[in-house]
C-alpha cells in the first residue's frame, strides 16, 4: 500500500467495511449528534503503532450469525489490528473482540 496516500475505512450498509483512497475532509457538525473533528491520530490510537510497517496478511472477520464479512484483521511486521463494522460503528482494536464466540477470521 506504499505510496497510495490516505485510505478511508468506513462502515457500509451491508455490515462490511469500505476502503477507499480518500483525502481527509474537514470538521463538520452532526446537529443533535455532535460534531466531527478531523485531526491527526493520537499516539494511543490502535493503528498509530503500525505507521511505516508493511501489511503482511489480511483476513476477513466474519460474523457467523449474520453470515457476513464485518471487518478485517490486518497483520503487520510487529502485531495486528482489527477494523470492524459493529452495529454501524467503526471499531479499531488491537485487543479482544466483544462476543468473540460468534466471530471468526478467514
Amino acid at each position: 500500500m506504499s505510496g497510495l496516500g490516505p485510505v478511508r475505512f468506513h462502515t457500509a450498509p451491508d455490515d462490511s467495511i469500505e476502503l477507499a483512497l480518500h483525502r481527509p475532509h474537514g470538521d463538520y457538525d452532526m446537529d443533535e449528534c455532535g460534531r466531527v473533528v478531523v485531526a491527526p491520530a493520537p499516539p494511543a490510537f490502535p493503528m498509530s503503532g503500525f505507521l511505516g510497517q508493511s501489511i503482511q496478511a489480511v483476513r476477513y472477520i466474519v460474523d457467523r450469525h449474520l453470515d457476513a464479512d464485518i471487518g478485517l484483521l490486518l497483520e503487520f511486521d510487529h502485531g495486528r489490528v482489527r477494523v470492524l463494522n459493529l452495529a454501524d460503528e467503526l471499531v479499531v482494536t488491537v485487543g479482544a473482540l466483544p462476543d468473540e464466540t460468534r466471530l471468526s477470521s478467514r
